[in-house]
């Protein structure tokens, strides 16, 4: 064979290899057949908790969907059913680019997460709140948590924080599991 055609079937192979190539990174990054937003059952440790789950959707509690807000005793009780283990994986994943989860506190892009419980809103020295987190007297219960995680735009208007929210409640109430177990963790 000439080099000519040497130089053109190089050239085609090279194109078959770039195209495979970006298809399979493609791939590894975007997941559309994987998306499930709806969880058919849990699956519960004891029978009380299992008739107070069965056959609901987490992500769209009862009141959740009017706007209404979420009591401390349901989020407890969906936290007693949560993976710490799916937490760390969706926490980490999501969220640890922008926020450190370990002591001594130190802040990213965002604020530490390190003790985030029952702290005061807006209240690490030495970070650069939005308006809106300053004028917010409120601690970072559980409830507060589940609504800002789950709409941050919503529930304090005029956020820095770009993330849309955890629209997921599995993920939601995983997460909020794993900040429980960091701020514990923290705080001995």
């Amino acid at each position: 064979m000439s080099a000519e055609i040497n130089k053109i079937l190089c050239a085609i192979l090279s194109s078959i290899l770039v195209l495979l190539l970006s298809s399979f990174i493609g791939e590894l990054l975007y997941h559309p057949d994987t998306y499930v937003e709806k969880v058919s059952y849990l699956a519960a440790s004891s029978e009380d908790n299992k008739e107070k789950l069965e056959d609901k959707d987490i992500s769209k509690e009862k009141g959740e969907e009017e706007g209404e807000t979420i009591s401390a005793e349901k989020i407890k009780s969906l936290m007693q059913l949560a993976s710490l283990e799916n937490g760390e994986k969706f926490v980490t994943k999501n969220c640890s680019a922008c926020h450190s989860f370990t002591l001594p506190i130190k802040n990213k892009i965002g604020p530490s997460l390190a003790n985030v419980v029952n702290r005061k809103v807006g209240s690490i020295e030495g970070y650069n709140y939005s308006k809106s987190f300053k004028t917010i007297d409120k601690d970072w219960s559980y409830e507060n948590l589940y609504l800002f995680l789950q709409k941050p735009k919503t529930w304090a208007p005029g956020t820095k924080m770009s993330y849309r929210g955890i629209s997921n409640g599995e993920d939601l109430v995983n997460s909020l599991k794993y900040l429980s177990h960091i701020s514990k963790l923290n705080e001995g």
